[in-house]
Formats: C-alpha cells, sequence, structure tokens
C-alpha cells in the first residue's frame, strides 16, 4: 500500500499543480443551425482553479499517507 499511495499522490499532485497554475486548457466546439446556415464556434477553456487546489491537498495527503505507512 505503501508505493501505490505515493504514487497517486504525486501523480495528484501535478495535475492538481498544472490546473491551478492554469496551464490544463482544452477546447470546446459548439454549432448553432439557422435555417441554412450553420456557425460553428470553438472556445478555449480551462478547468475550475478550486479544482487544482483540491487536486494539490488530496495530493499531499496521499504522500503522507504513503511515507507514514509501514509494509
Amino acid at each position: 500500500m505503501r508505493m501505490p499511495a505515493i504514487v497517486i499522490g504525486v501523480i495528484l499532485l501535478i495535475i492538481g499543480g498544472l490546473i491551478s497554475a492554469g496551464m490544463f486548457k482544452y477546447d470546446s466546439k459548439e454549432t448553432a443551425e439557422i435555417g441554412p446556415i450553420e456557425l460553428s464556434v470553438t472556445k478555449e477553456k480551462s478547468p475550475p482553479l478550486n479544482l487544482g487546489w483540491i487536486l494539490l491537498g488530496a495530493g499531499a495527503v496521499a504522500v503522507v499517507i504513503g511515507v507514514a505507512s509501514k509494509k
């Protein structure tokens, strides 16, 4: 249980850091049809910053639990 907790914690820390720094973004494509005309809009979105902070906290807890646990 020690190694998986540390690995999962580190992964959560990396993903949470990227989200909270605003480096993780994705594209959203929206289309609308008005009669014979079709409109398409692509927007760049990012996940909420609170999600990044939550993942950072969960990753830190997982790393601490992994380091503190005995075999």
